[in-house]
């Protein structure tokens, strides 16, 4: 590149100009202000160097040190080479005074230095604007890509402080597992002993379901015997309308023969009477009798008729009341058969039913009571079961967790 392009596209992005006479006769203020600027567009830190000029000589020395240093390591890095350098005479004497030089070696000596350091002004401004322009070509993906770096960097902080916190529950976490599987290890032998126990009394419920099951076959058996008992005797009940006008006719029954004894009553009462009377006129009769063979007259022939008839009278009521005393008498045997043949029925049905629902009772409350213990064994032997399984899953959860933990930290 020629100094007149170099200083068209200097002075087209930095603020301090420049002129080729700059070029060709550098100053300290010209290479101090060049440099600050570029500094300044490269958001260096340069509010130490503004003022040093106004500062004491040692101060200033110092500080021309440290912007020497400075300018070297950015003219090393842009050029990328360590043999280019820039001194502390390269700042303070760009570019040497030859006006106090008489003879002409020493001139022509000091003309190639001065050629020599205006040289390598202009090298280091131009690779200091090169690297401006590549930094601006490049600063918003550089920017971007900061930017993205610094935001991933931030999310995996904040994922870094999360995973620690997650570390540190999942460590209290682990140390209460392992405190509650060292109480279960402890009640791991009584858990053992009452598994073991509830597996002999499975064993023992076991037989008893198996004998109680063969019971039950046989009581289904003895059922079904019943059943068909109850079939055949349901056969010989009565209906309910049979039975009702069983009963209608009973009551009637019952109603006559209470009507026919208290016939009877009174034809008994009646019968004494007569009897009584009977017994008062047979001496008569047979005073009248004696008399007859005797011999008597008209009036004793009417005694005698009258005698007679009343004698037919007590025969034919004797008759009467024998009819009536044997009717009585079947109609009692009738419905006392009638009671007790009802009776029976009755009785009979109700001890079947009362067997019936009494071995119905037993046979449920104990299948139920068997049924209730072996869902309550079942249940607990589920519940050590998935006690046991669940321990395990979370020892393994926690070795797992353990594992990955030790990982990530390693």
């Amino acid at each position: 590149m020629s100094n007149a392009a170099f200083i068209d596209d200097w002075n087209n992005i930095i603020p301090f100009k420049i002129k080729i006479t700059d070029l060709e006769k550098p100053t300290e203020q010209f290479v101090y202000k060049s440099i600050l600027q570029f500094f300044k567009l490269m958001h260096y830190d340069v509010a130490s160097y503004e003022n040093m000029y106004s500062d004491s000589n040692e101060t200033l020395t110092m500080k021309r040190v440290e912007l020497v240093a400075r300018i070297n390591y950015i003219y090393q890095l842009c050029s990328d080479s360590k043999q280019t350098s820039f001194l502390y005479v390269d700042l303070v004497k760009p570019s040497k005074n030859i006006a106090y030089l008489d003879s002409g070696v020493e001139l022509l000596y000091f003309r190639m230095l001065s050629f020599v350091a205006g040289k390598k002004i202009i090298h280091l401004l131009k690779v200091l604007l090169n690297y401006l322009f590549y930094t601006n070509m490049v600063k918003e993906t550089v920017l971007e890509k900061a930017n993205n770096c610094a935001q991933e960097y931030s999310e995996l902080n904040a994922k870094l402080n999360q995973e620690q916190i997650t570390k540190e529950e999942k460590k209290i976490r682990a140390n209460k597992i392992n405190r509650h599987i060292d109480d279960l290890k402890l009640h791991l032998p009584q858990l053992k002993n009452q598994i073991e126990t509830l597996q002999q009394r499975k064993h023992k419920l076991q037989e008893n379901i198996s004998t109680l099951k063969a019971n039950d076959q046989q009581l289904a058996d003895k059922i079904i015997k019943l059943k068909i008992e109850h079939s055949e005797l349901a056969e010989l009940l009565v209906a309910d309308d049979e039975a009702s006008s069983v009963r209608e006719i009973k009551q009637s029954l019952t109603r006559e023969i209470e009507t026919l004894t208290e016939t009877e009553k009174e034809l008994q009462q009646a019968y004494q009477i007569h009897v009584s009377s009977i017994n008062q006129i047979r001496p008569c009769n047979a005073l009248l009798e004696k008399m007859l063979l005797i011999g008597m007259d008209e009036s004793c022939k009417n005694l005698r008729g009258a005698i007679v008839e009343l004698n037919s009278l007590c025969d034919k009521l004797r008759k009467q009341r024998n009819n009536l005393t044997n009717l009585s008498d079947t109609l009692q045997n009738n419905c006392e058969e009638l009671d007790g043949l009802l009776a029976d029925k009755n009785q009979e049905l109700e001890v079947r039913r009362k067997v019936l629902e009494k071995n119905d009772r037993r046979k449920d409350s104990k299948h139920l009571e068997q049924e209730k213990r072996l869902k309550a064994l079942d249940q607990a032997n589920e519940i050590y079961a998935q006690l046991l399984v669940v321990q395990k899953a979370e020892m393994q959860k926690v070795i797992v967790m353990v594992e990955q933990a030790l990982k990530f930290i390693n």
